[in-house]
């Protein structure tokens, strides 16, 4: 008994399927359209008839690059310390030489105080050596003292000297350090991202802050490698900023000349021309590469009939209007269709007549 209702089941659940697809195939809607060739009725308003043929358009490629400034800088420390103070915030302008990031520095100001005692001292030290020194050598050109005395004075004095030179070359390296508890702005720009706030630890390699300059910004475009010579340095390539509603002119600069192993794509660089006003980076351009021309038949949109999701041309066929399945993407003109299939020669076509 089980068996047979599981049969039963199998074979409802199948009538099912089978009549939702008749149903999406319009097997029960009338006044649908057959797949393929059909004779148009004729009517008074057939339109006008139009020879299409093959119209040379140019080939355009079409790819999505991404604005990027060409000074992007990462602020990081040379120190390990806490940091005190942050004056600046994302989307802030700074300007060179302004400060932006404070460490703290009690313990290298600490480090500059001793390395300062310590020159003071040894510069006591060699004020006494060269007064020994001189005393000792007029005493040596008189014949009052050996030399070996003499020498001995001499060779306190260098020694004093090489202690004088290290002490001063230690207090320039505690000062140098303690310079590092300030980072400044080595450019004019705008501060894109901050990572760390007051309080947190920072260390050498650790990414505070990112400035660009908004005035020099590029775009990074990936190209199809079969395209490479396509491009070459120098030439100025309009693309198109659909947030900004803008075009802007780009000339290539760099050729990056890898390819991409995973997209098989290789990076022109282009440096962004004229007003960059409203252009920030990570944005996306459109750009447009022309290759050449090509053949291409090209209709009106007002040509094409569309029913659902099939788009349908009326063609003249043995002296009778008859409408073939097409499919079509958007021409080299607004208002303009261009046939991908479904017309593969030159043919008469029927145009509506506007009313």
């Amino acid at each position: 008994m089980k068996k047979f209702f599981k049969i039963i089941v199998i074979i409802a659940a199948a009538l099912i399927i089978a009549a939702v697809i008749l149903y999406q195939t319009g097997t029960f809607r009338s006044g649908m359209i057959a797949p393929g060739e059909q004779i148009a009725v004729k009517t008074k308003n057939n339109g006008k008839l139009f020879k299409l043929t093959q119209t040379k358009i140019p080939l355009i490629y079409k790819t999505v690059g991404t604005v990027r400034s060409r000074d992007e800088i990462e602020l990081s420390p040379r120190i390990i310390a806490r940091i005190t103070k942050i004056t600046r915030r994302s989307g802030d302008s700074v300007k060179a030489g302004e400060v932006l990031i404070h460490l703290d520095d009690s313990d290298l100001r600490a480090g500059e105080r001793e390395a300062a005692e310590n020159l003071n001292v040894v510069e006591a030290a060699l004020q006494l050596a060269i007064k020994s020194y001189k005393r000792q050598k007029l005493l040596l050109e008189r014949n009052v003292i050996p030399k070996k005395i003499f020498e001995q004075a001499e060779q306190v004095l260098r020694s004093t000297m090489a202690r004088e030179k290290a002490a001063r070359q230690a207090l320039r390296q505690a000062q140098a350090n303690l310079s590092y508890a300030t980072i400044k702005s080595p450019m004019n720009g705008i501060v894109s991202d901050r990572m760390d706030d007051p309080g947190d630890l920072a260390s050498p390699g650790n990414i505070i802050m990112k400035i660009f300059d908004s005035t020099r910004l590029m775009l990074y475009v990936p190209l199809r490698e079969s395209l490479v010579k396509s491009v070459k340095i120098g030439d100025k390539i309009k693309f198109n900023v659909e947030s900004l509603k803008r075009s802007f002119t780009g000339e290539v600069s760099e050729i990056v000349p890898a390819v991409d192993p995973g997209s098989r794509t290789f990076l022109i660089k282009m440096c962004i021309k004229g007003s960059v006003k409203g252009l920030m980076p990570g944005m996306f351009g459109t750009v447009e590469i022309r290759l050449g021309d090509e053949q291409a038949y090209i209709v009106p949109s007002s040509a094409i009939t569309r029913i659902g999701q099939l788009e349908y041309l009326t063609v003249m066929q043995d002296n009778k209007p008859s409408k073939v399945l097409v499919r079509t993407v958007a021409g080299p003109k607004p208002g303009k269709l261009r046939i991908v299939s479904g017309i593969d020669s030159d043919t008469a076509i029927v145009l509506k007549t506007q009313k």
